[in-house]
This record gives C-alpha cells, sequence and structure tokens, in this order.
C-alpha cells in the first residue's frame, strides 16, 4: 500500500511538471463600432464596422519548454467579423487563420525560428509607429488602396483590396529568423518567402525582407524592407519603412515614412502622430501625406493626405469606448476615400467618379479584449 501510494504521488507529479513546462491560451478581442462616412459629392453611408480600434480576432497559441533555454510554440490568428459573425472580408476560402498560423522553436541565446503565415517586417514597424495602429478611419494604411495607388495597382493589378492578396500586409510560405531579447535593445528579423510557383494574386509571395531596430528609454528606431520578386510583369516590388518614436511622458511622438516602389512608381507615405495620455485613457493624433509619382505629370500630380484625432477611454484593462474622426483630401485625380463610404471610382467616364474630392468621417464603439 505505501508503495502504491508513492508511485501515485510521483505519477502525479510528474504530471503537474509537464502541465508547468508546457501551455496552450485562448485569447482575442471583439470590437464593434458605428460609422458615418461623407464622399462628397456621392453623398454619404452610417454602417456597423468590425475591428475600428483593435481588429476583432481569435487567437489560440500554445508553448512548451524543451530544457536548456529551448522552446517550441504555435500561434493561430484569425480576423473575426463582430458584426456579422463571419471571418474577415479578405479572407480566401478555405483559410481560416489569414493573421498568422506558425510554428517556431526559439533559444534564449540563439534566436527563434518560424515557420508558416505572418506579418511582413515592414507593416511590424510601420504600425508601431502608429497610435491608431494602421486601423479604423485614421490608420497609416488609409493609402494602401490598390485601385488608387498608382505604385501598387501597377504591382498587382487594380483589384479593390478585399480581392486582392496583399504582401504589404502578411505573407504565406514564410521561413523567419529572430534576433534574441537581451542584446541591449536591438532587435531584429529575416524572412525569406516561397511563391511554390504560385502567383501574389492567389496569394504566394516570392518575396526576402528584414527589419532591424533598437528601443529603449523611451526611444524606438526602426527600419524595414520586403521585396515582392513576383509581383505583376516580373519587375520587382518594393516596400520600405522607417521610423522613429520617443515617449516624452506627457506624449509619444513618431515620425515615420512609408515607400512603394514598381519601376517608375513611388507612393511615398509620410506620417506625423502623437499619443497623449489623457484621463482613464488617451488621445491620438495623427497627419498622413501620400506622395505619388509615376511615367507622367498627371500621374505624380494624383497626392492627397489624411488627419484624424480620437479618444480611447479606458474601462477596465481589457475593455474600452472610443470615438474617432478623419479627413482625407485628394489632390488633382487621386480618389482615396474612407472605407465604409458610398462607392468612388477613379475613372473619369464613371458616375462615381471621386477624382479631387473629399472623404470625411467619424466612428464610435467598444472593445473588449478576452
Amino acid at each position: 500500500m505505501f508503495k502504491q501510494t508513492i508511485w501515485a504521488a510521483g505519477l502525479g507529479a510528474a504530471c503537474v511538471a509537464a502541465i508547468a513546462q508546457s501551455s496552450v491560451t485562448l485569447g482575442g478581442t471583439m470590437d464593434v463600432g458605428v460609422r458615418h462616412v461623407k464622399n462628397g459629392s456621392l453623398g454619404s453611408n452610417t454602417s456597423e464596422i468590425s475591428g475600428n480600434n483593435t481588429t476583432s480576432k481569435l487567437i489560440i497559441r500554445g508553448n512548451e519548454e524543451l530544457g536548456n533555454g529551448l522552446s517550441a510554440g504555435f500561434y493561430l490568428d484569425a480576423t473575426i467579423l463582430g458584426d456579422t459573425g463571419q471571418a474577415g472580408a479578405a479572407t480566401p476560402a478555405g483559410q481560416l487563420w489569414d493573421r498568422r498560423s506558425t510554428v517556431s522553436v526559439a533559444s534564449k541565446t540563439l534566436g527563434e525560428l518560424r515557420l508558416g503565415r505572418d506579418w511582413v517586417p515592414t507593416h511590424l514597424v510601420w504600425t508601431s509607429m502608429d497610435p491608431f495602429s494602421t486601423l479604423g478611419i485614421a490608420g497609416a494604411n488609409s493609402f494602401r488602396n490598390f485601385a488608387a495607388s498608382r505604385a501598387l495597382g501597377q504591382a498587382f493589378g487594380a483589384l479593390p483590396d478585399a480581392q486582392q492578396a496583399n504582401p504589404t500586409l502578411r505573407v504565406s510560405n514564410a521561413i523567419e529568423y529572430f534576433l534574441p531579447s537581451g542584446l541591449g535593445g536591438f532587435y531584429g528579423q529575416l524572412v525569406v518567402t516561397l511563391d511554390e510557383r504560385g502567383t501574389t494574386a492567389a496569394g504566394s509571395t516570392k518575396g526576402r525582407g528584414f527589419r532591424l531596430g533598437w528601443a529603449g528609454k523611451g526611444l524606438d528606431v526602426g527600419a524595414a524592407q520586403f521585396t515582392t520578386s513576383n509581383a505583376t510583369g516580373g519587375e520587382n516590388f518594393k516596400d520600405q519603412v522607417y521610423g522613429a518614436g520617443y515617449d516624452f511622458g506627457f506624449a509619444r511622438l513618431s515620425l515615420a515614412q512609408r515607400r512603394w516602389v514598381f519601376g517608375p512608381d513611388r507612393s511615398v507615405n509620410t506620417l506625423l502622430a502623437a499619443q497623449i495620455p489623457a484621463g482613464p485613457g488617451f488621445v491620438k493624433l495623427t497627419y498622413l501625406r501620400l506622395d505619388q509619382k509615376g511615367a507622367t505629370a498627371a500621374q505624380s500630380a494624383n497626392d492627397a493626405h489624411l488627419i484624424g484625432a480620437g479618444y480611447v477611454y479606458n474601462l477596465s484593462k481589457r475593455t474600452a469606448l472610443y470615438a474617432h474622426a478623419s479627413r482625407i483630401s485628394n489632390d488633382g485625380a487621386a480618389s482615396f476615400a474612407v472605407a465604409g463610404g458610398p462607392a468612388v471610382s477613379g475613372n473619369p467616364a464613371a458616375a462615381n467618379y471621386f477624382g479631387g474630392q473629399r472623404s470625411t468621417a467619424y466612428e464610435l464603439g467598444l472593445r473588449h479584449d478576452f
């Protein structure tokens, strides 16, 4: 009886140890708001939108300690449209984990090797400089539009974003290496993606890129590049970002620039932004300028700029109310507009031609992390 008791106790201890060495967690966000958009002479529209402050998503992730400073893990991240309960609007049929699906092995001294679908390094730098995290009506991705952006349209076709594989956000079939922490504030990443004889339109990207930066004492400086080799016409597409942010205590200020380069076409996004603590939340302010250059003077005149402001009121560590407002002003024949308004076109012959007009918007919403 005594031996059986010792054996049972030892088995229980082994199970507890195994559980302590590995973990699986379920989490995510639900974010839904009401948005009103007025697109110049085309009128206005009010709708319920998901993911204005933080993307609505479901995350399942796990980690296992292997000993000697080694660990293995997985990460699954899927978009949820909180207003309808569907998967993300741009998620291709059959793709459940559209945001991230990776498996990795990491060493505390050597770094991390990661395989699967993940964010491109340029997006990681760009979104870290934006107080709106590139989301909602004032996000720094407001000019990332394949139909209206000269460089993106030439590189990947002028299809609507929802129909377009997008190597400026995420890529599949990636092989990544991340520097370990503890390098005096330096961080970095290398990535190669395999197209597997596919096309960017079908979601396969042949690319390579890097990210390098330093963070410490309130300062964060970073730069990144990702080059797509199987863009339209066989010409390389370059996505480049560099920026810096500094937390003064009373405000965090950031300045960044993102360039999309394809042959003679350039789309240069310049961001100046601030995040200011205010009461139980913070104020967000942003100015975004798009400077386009192309093969003709007329194309080079199609620029735009955005001004935006917002306030996030934290009800708790996990729940917040928010309000955002923004305005996009188009120069020349540029036809950028806030998403969610009446459909617009850059074709002068179309009934909904929007060249040179303004798009204004506001949104109110509720976010809960779980």
